[in-house]
């Protein structure tokens, strides 16, 4: 249901944005028209209607294939996903469980607090695992790779090896969700 409820909003917004990018098509077409008397433009933009249901279709054509790409796509309903590059992506079900995967693999790997720098992802295992006895991971995202550790030497040992900061503040899945979907991706895709 609430998967539904998602993609109904999505549905709406992407007619809304539609609408709005349809309305600007017209309006330069309109600008280019009264410029270059007798153009395409001109013949085009004095048919207004027409230009603007069709450049709707279009663009809301073009957002909702967006909408399910690896960039476009931020989860419906109770699932939610930030992309992390080379096309990876950390997926949250129902606010609560945070979990990523490697390509190909049936398990998952749920995670607490974490950190995004230079093509790694790494941080703290969660408690609600079942596959994983380890407190710490570390995911190469370039090699579609994680390692996890038991003991901290061993997770300190690999951040100083690979000069990532082992004293950088830990953030949760909240906090990297709002940076990447808030601001102009809020407003202008869907």
């Amino acid at each position: 249901m609430e998967v539904m409820i998602g993609f109904v909003a999505e549905l709406i917004k992407i007619s809304i944005l539609s609408c709005i990018y349809a309305f600007v098509a017209m309006l330069i077409f309109k600008i280019i028209g009264s410029y270059k008397h007798g153009s395409w433009f001109d013949r085009v933009s004095r048919k207004k209607l027409k230009l603007w249901l069709l450049s709707g279709f279009f663009i809301s054509l073009g957002l909702f294939i967006f909408m399910f790409t690896h960039y476009g796509d931020h989860g419906l309903g109770d699932s939610a996903r930030v992309p992390i590059g080379h096309w990876r992506e950390i997926q949250q079900t129902n606010g609560t469980l945070t979990y990523i995967q490697e390509d190909g693999k049936v398990s998952v790997l749920a995670i607490d607090k974490f950190v995004i720098a230079d093509d790694y992802l790494y941080g703290f295992i969660s408690d609600m695992n079942e596959n994983y006895n380890a407190k710490y991971f570390i995911y190469d995202l370039v090699n579609n790779n994680i390692k996890t550790y038991e003991e901290i030497n061993g997770y300190l040992n690999f951040l100083t090896t690979k000069n990532l900061h082992e004293r950088t503040e830990y953030k949760d899945f909240n906090y990297y969700y709002r940076q990447y979907w808030t601001g102009w991706r809020f407003w202008i895709l869907p």
